[in-house]
């Protein structure tokens, strides 16, 4: 009698899929998350780098100028949709190639957060979107502000005065992205400025909701605000303004341990309000 082999050809039961879609579905709901915050870390990365070239574009228009910082930086010029009707297109050109860096780093994806969300004052104002780079050229500010609502009276600000100025340049920033401070805003006629002085508040990195936030809203907002920031000693760091920014509201540029904003007058008072 002859006798044949027979190889037998085992599958997956159903129930050994299911167990194995469970596994791999349990794992993308793990990993998934981490992709994306390590993909949202990596553009912070980008700013970092972008805020190091344009520091040192700062740097050379600096030596340039008697060791004074410019006042202002550079990028591409703003957008028909956001400016006056009365400003010819020859000013708009003019005005972007008079931009103090714009000899020392030309217009390109440098001057551009790849979060930049832009600034959405609408309804009462404008709604500069998609981005603030593609409004005015770069996505970036530097801290040239004559600051408002400050405890006490500011010294000056950074342009016009060299390095020597700054008594902690690794803590004074000297540039920032909009989610580090409020804007004050006057809404009402975009060419005159006329109107009611309201309060806006930014997220770009890691926002989870809207990105600009109002006066009203701010107290029921509960996302972070981050921003990549350039100090005056030339180092960049991630810094979360969150906690500053909710301690006082009415002063959300004072002092921290990280960071300065602003040097005061000596035995100065609080500033007129």
């Amino acid at each position: 009698m002859q006798t044949s082999n027979r190889i037998r050809v085992q599958g997956f039961t159903l129930i050994e899929m299911l167990v194995v879609i469970a596994i791999i579905g349990i794992l993308a709901g793990i990993l998934l998350p981490s992709l994306a915050r390590a993909k949202r870390h990596s553009k912070v990365t980008v700013c970092l780098n972008n805020l190091h070239q344009i520091g040192l574009a700062v740097e050379l228009s600096a030596l340039d100028n008697n060791g004074k910082y410019p006042h202002g930086l550079g990028g591409y010029q703003k957008a028909r949709e956001f400016v006056c009707p009365v400003v010819p297109d020859e000013a708009l050109v003019q005005e972007m190639l008079n931009r103090p860096l714009y000899n020392y780093l030309k217009p390109s994806g440098v001057y551009s957060c790849p979060e930049d969300k832009g600034e959405d004052f609408s309804p009462d104002f404008v709604n500069y979107a998609p981005t603030r780079f593609h409004a005015f050229g770069c996505s970036y500010l530097m801290n040239s502000s004559a600051w408002k609502y400050t405890r006490f009276v500011p010294e000056g600000t950074l342009p016009g005065h060299n390095s020597a100025w700054v008594k902690f340049p690794s803590r004074y920033i000297l540039l920032y992205e909009p989610p580090a401070r409020p804007v004050w805003k006057i809404v009402g006629d975009i060419c005159r400025a006329e109107g009611v002085e309201e309060r806006y508040y930014f997220h770009w990195h890691f926002h989870s909701g809207r990105t600009t936030v109002t006066q009203s809203q701010f107290a029921h907002d509960g996302q972070k605000f981050v921003s990549p920031i350039l100090f005056v000693d030339g180092h960049a760091a991630e810094e979360d303004f969150t906690q500053t920014l909710r301690a006082d509201p009415k002063y959300p540029i004072e002092e921290s341990k990280d960071w300065i904003w602003y040097q005061p007058v000596t035995g100065s008072t609080d500033s007129p309000p």
